[in-house]
C-alpha cells in the first residue's frame, strides 16, 4: 500500500507542484497600479488598442503610432481577456488570474521535462518550489509582465524537443512553440535556434530544418510588419518605443559585442550569496557561475536542447545593452536545477567533495534563505510596485478631476497615466543613445518635443523622477512655460505647460 501511494505521488507531483505554484502566484498579486514598471503599462495600452479595434498601436501616444518595440503575443492574449471583461481597472483581476495560471502550468511543464535527470524526486520538487517562489520572480509575476506566458511557451518547446525521438511531428511542435515564445519575448529566438542546433547535433538534420522552418513561419509575419511600420514613430521616441535596431543609437556589431560584460551572472550571485568582503564575494560568485556551467555540462547528454538554448540565451543577454536581471529571473527555475545537478554530482564523488557541497549549501542557505523568508513574510517583493503607486494615485486623482478630457500629459509613466485617466500622454524625459551611452535631450529640444506633440500638462511623480532636473530648469527660466497647479512636498507635482511663442 505504501509503495502504491509513493508511486502515485511520484506520478502526480508535477501537477501538484503546478497547483502550489499557481496558489503562490495568486497570493503574490499586488494592489499596485498597472504600469508602475513601465513595460506592464505598455503591454496593457497595446492590449486596450487591440480590444477596441484600433490595431497594434500605442494608443496612449498622440497619433497612435504602431507598436513596433514589444512582441505582440502577450498584448494580443490580454486583448481577448479585455473583450471578455472590458471594464478597466476591474479587469486586472482577470489578467492576474491568467498570468498566475500560466505560471503554475510552467512549473508543471518544467517538472515534467526534468524527470530524466538523475536527481532525487524530493530534491527536484524543493528546488523548483524555491525557484518559483523566489522573491524576484514573485515581483515579476505580481504585475502584468509577459514572463509567465513566455516561460510556458519556452519550456514547452524544450520539453517537446528533448522529450523523445526527433520525429517530424515533434520538430514541428517544438518549432511552433519556440516561434510563439519569440513573439512573446524577443529572446525566445534563442529557443528556436537552440532546438535546431541540438537536433542537428543529435543527427536529426531533417527535424532540425523542419523545426527552424516551423518557427520561422510563425515569426516571419511579425518581422514583415515591423519593416512596414517602423518608420511611423517620431524619431525622438525611438529610444523607448522604436525597434531595438532603431533604439541602438547606430551601434555597429563590433561596438555592440565590444560592450559585453559578465553581468549576466551577477543577479544569481546577488540573490544567493551573503554579504562578504569584496574579494571573497567575487570568488564565491565565480564558484556559483562554475556550478551552473558544471550542471549544464552534466545535463547536456540528457537535455541537449535545453542546454544549447540556455547557452545562446546567456550569450545574448551578455551583449544585450540592458540590465540583465529580468532576463535572468525568467529562467531562474532552470538555473536552480542546473546548480542542483552540479551539487548532486559532486556529492556522489568522495567525502572531500561532500565537504565542498556542504560548505556551498551552507553559504547559499545563509545568503538566500533569510532574504527569501523576510520577503515572503513581509511581502517585500511587492513593496517597490506599491511604493511607486502612491504618488501616482494622487496625480491620477488630480488629472481626472481637474484637467479636460482632451489634455495631453507628459509624464514618467505615460502609459499608466493614460490607462487610468483616459488622456493622451507622452514621456516627460527623453534621451538618445550614442552606442551604449544615454544622452538626455536638451531643455530646448524637450520643449520643442512637447510643443510638437501638443502637450498641455506635465506630471512629475517625485523629486527623483528622471524629468525632475529638466522641470527645475524650465520653472526657473526667465519666461517659464510652466505653471504649477499643485505640489506635494517631496512628492508629485502637476504643471500646466504653455508652448512658447
Amino acid at each position: 500500500m505504501r509503495i502504491t501511494i509513493w508511486q502515485d505521488v511520484r506520478r502526480l507531483w508535477p501537477g501538484l507542484l503546478g497547483l502550489v505554484v499557481f496558489a503562490i502566484a495568486l497570493w503574490a498579486q499586488t494592489d499596485a497600479l498597472a504600469g508602475v514598471f513601465y513595460d506592464d503599462g505598455i503591454y496593457l495600452s497595446l492590449a486596450r488598442s487591440l480590444a477596441e479595434g484600433e490595431g497594434f498601436r500605442y494608443g496612449h501616444l498622440p497619433g497612435d503610432p504602431a507598436g513596433v518595440r514589444y512582441p505582440f503575443l502577450y498584448p494580443y492574449v490580454l486583448s481577448f481577456l479585455w473583450r471578455v471583461w472590458p471594464s478597466f481597472p476591474a479587469n486586472l483581476a482577470l489578467f492576474s488570474l491568467f498570468d498566475s495560471a500560466v505560471y503554475g502550468l510552467s512549473a508543471f511543464v518544467i517538472a515534467r521535462s526534468v524527470a530524466r535527470l538523475s536527481l532525487p524526486g524530493l530534491s527536484v520538487g524543493l528546488v523548483l518550489v524555491a525557484a518559483f517562489a523566489a522573491f524576484p520572480l514573485l515581483a515579476i509575476v505580481g504585475v502584468r509582465f509577459s514572463e509567465p506566458l513566455f516561460l510556458i511557451l519556452f519550456s514547452g518547446s524544450l520539453l517537446i524537443a528533448d522529450g523523445g525521438e526527433a520525429t517530424t511531428k515533434r520538430a514541428v511542435a517544438a518549432g511552433l512553440l519556440a516561434g510563439l515564445a519569440t513573439l512573446t519575448r524577443s529572446l525566445g529566438l534563442a529557443g528556436l535556434l537552440g532546438i535546431a542546433i541540438s537536433l542537428w547535433y543529435r543527427g536529426a538534420r531533417r527535424s532540425s530544418l523542419v523545426s527552424l522552418a516551423a518557427g520561422t513561419v510563425v515569426i516571419l509575419p511579425w518581422i514583415i510588419w515591423l519593416l512596414v511600420h517602423s518608420g511611423e514613430l517620431d524619431p525622438r521616441l525611438t529610444s523607448v518605443y522604436g525597434t531595438y535596431s532603431e533604439g541602438s543609437g547606430g551601434m555597429g556589431l563590433i561596438q555592440f559585442i565590444g560592450g559585453a560584460s559578465l553581468q549576466v551572472f551577477s543577479p544569481i550571485a546577488r540573490l544567493l550569496l551573503p554579504a562578504l568582503p569584496t574579494p571573497l564575494w567575487a570568488l564565491a560568485a565565480v564558484c556559483v557561475s562554475l556550478l551552473i556551467v558544471w550542471g549544464a555540462a552534466r545535463t547536456f547528454r540528457v537535455l541537449p536542447a535545453l542546454i544549447v538554448t540556455l547557452g545562446l540565451y546567456a550569450s545574448v543577454v551578455t551583449v544585450w545593452p540592458y540590465t540583465p536581471d529580468r532576463f535572468v529571473w525568467v529562467v531562474l527555475p532552470w538555473i536552480f536545477l542546473l546548480m542542483a545537478v552540479a551539487l548532486h554530482d559532486l556529492w556522489t564523488r568522495n567525502r572531500y567533495w561532500k565537504l565542498v557541497v556542504g560548505a556551498a549549501a551552507l553559504v547559499i542557505g545563509i545568503g538566500f534563505l533569510p532574504r527569501e523568508i523576510s520577503s515572503l513574510r513581509n511581502r517585500a517583493f511587492a513593496s517597490t510596485a506599491e511604493g511607486i503607486s502612491q504618488p501616482l494615485r494622487l496625480l491620477i486623482s488630480s488629472i481626472v478631476q481637474e484637467l479636460p478630457s482632451d489634455a495631453v500629459i507628459a509624464g514618467g509613466d505615460e502609459a499608466l497615466l493614460s490607462l487610468y485617466t483616459g488622456r493622451s500622454s507622452v514621456p516627460s524625459y527623453l534621451s538618445r543613445l550614442n552606442g551604449r551611452d544615454e544622452i538626455p535631450l536638451t531643455p530646448a529640444e524637450s520643449v520643442h518635443f512637447y510643443c510638437a506633440t501638443g502637450v498641455t500638462h506635465i506630471a512629475l511623480s517625485g523629486p527623483g523622477a528622471p524629468a525632475a532636473r529638466l522641470l527645475q530648469t524650465l520653472s526657473t527660466a526667465e519666461v517659464s512655460p510652466l505653471e504649477q497647479l499643485f505640489s506635494v512636498r517631496e512628492g508629485p507635482k502637476l504643471y500646466r505647460f504653455t508652448c512658447p511663442d
